[in-house]
C-alpha cells in the first residue's frame, strides 16, 4: 500500500526511512545527516505543506519512500516545477514493484499539476548508486548531471 503521509507516526516513519536513505547514499555528510533527526523532522514537516511525500507500506511496515517538493524554478521564477528528492526502497524490496509503484505516484501528481497548470515540468535524479533505468522511455528528456568534488 502507498499512502501519502499526514499523520506524526506516517512522519516518524519518514524520518526512519530517511535515515536509511541517508546511510546508502553517495554523499560523504549523509552519516552525520541521518544522526540529526531534529533537522530530518523539520525537512518532513516542511515537505509535508509543500510538496508530496508517499510511503510504501508492506504489512504495516514502512519500506519505501519518494519525497517531491514543489518549488519555484530558479531561473524564472514565474514558473514552478516538482522536484523529486528522495525515492528509496530498503534492499530487502528493491526486486519488487515498490519502487516502481512509487515512482508512478510521483509522475501521476506530476501530471496532475501539469494539466491543471500548477507546474511546468517535473524533475527525477538518479544517483551513482541506484540502478540506471530508462527514463527517456517515460517521457524524460536528460538535462544535466551533476558532478561534485569535496574536501577530502
Amino acid at each position: 500500500m502507498i499512502k501519502q503521509i499526514s499523520t506524526m507516526v506516517e512522519a516518524r516513519d519518514a524520518i526512519r526511512l530517511l535515515q536509511d536513505f541517508l546511510k546508502e547514499t553517495a554523499y560523504s555528510q549523509s552519516v552525520e545527516a541521518a544522526n540529526d533527526i531534529e533537522h530530518l523532522g523539520k525537512l518532513v514537516f516542511t515537505v509535508m505543506n509543500n510538496g508530496y511525500i508517499w510511503i510504501s507500506y508492506v504489512d504495516e511496515l514502512p519500506v519505501g519512500i519518494l519525497i517531491a517538493i514543489k518549488e519555484k524554478n530558479l531561473w524564472a521564477p514565474k514558473h514552478s516545477e516538482l522536484r523529486e528528492l528522495v525515492w528509496f526502497v530498503k534492499q530487502e524490496h528493491r526486486k519488487s514493484s515498490i519502487g516502481g509503484r512509487l515512482f508512478k505516484t510521483f509522475c501521476d501528481m506530476g501530471n496532475t499539476l501539469l494539466e491543471q497548470d500548477k507546474i511546468d515540468g517535473y524533475f527525477t535524479t538518479r544517483m551513482t548508486t541506484t540502478e540506471d533505468i530508462d527514463l527517456e522511455r517515460r517521457g524524460f528528456r536528460l538535462t544535466e548531471k551533476t558532478y561534485l568534488k569535496e574536501r577530502t
